[in-house]
């Protein structure tokens, strides 16, 4: 038993002293500093696409954020045009990210100068939250909610933009400039 406890003891010593050779494991070596600024300013890579390499280096969404916190479209959750067209039309509303909230209202606004609709960082986390408080996963649905209760809007987005963007927009329109 004595012999056993000096054996476990000693290769402990000899495992915290660095007696095993190093290996280069790439994949498992935590991002550094100059990785994740690379990526960051890396001015030929869309927000996805940074949110992509990010996610690759290990990073959680949650970080990509904080690290992204500068960048429009990349810095809740992610998302570009073309998921977020799938979101609309499905529709799934549920699971619109606040990014993709802000890149539908941009590029619907594009194609319907009448549109003009833009929301903030703020603005489109408080428009997820409420969608999910009240379980508002498609244009029928808000419109149910809008017409029984408009002071269920959030903060300072109004009724009008909501129904503008999400109930009276036909988003097919948007299907030229989808990547």
């Amino acid at each position: 038993m004595r012999r056993m406890l000096a054996v476990a003891v000693s290769s402990c010593a000899v495992l915290l002293a660095g007696g095993c050779p190093p290996e280069d494991y790439t994949d498992l070596v935590p991002a550094t500093q100059s990785e994740i600024k690379r990526i960051h300013d890396d001015a030929t890579l869309t927000a996805q696409e940074q949110r992509t390499q990010l996610e690759a280096l290990g990073l959680s969404p949650l970080t990509i954020n904080a690290v992204l916190r500068d960048k429009q479209f990349g810095n809740q959750f992610g998302g570009d045009a073309r998921s977020a067209y799938q979101k609309v039309t499905r529709p799934d509303f549920l699971t619109l990210t606040p990014d993709e909230i802000q890149i539908f209202a941009s590029l619907a606004s594009s194609v319907d100068s009448t549109l003009s609709v833009s929301f903030t960082d703020a603005q489109a986390q408080d428009i997820v939250t409420s969608f999910a408080q009240f379980d508002v996963s498609s244009p029928q649905k808000l419109a149910a909610l809008l017409e029984q209760s408009p002071d269920a809007v959030p903060g300072s987005v109004t009724a009008d933009a909501l129904r503008k963007l999400f109930v009276g927009f036909d988003p097919t329109l948007v299907l030229p400039k989808l990547p």
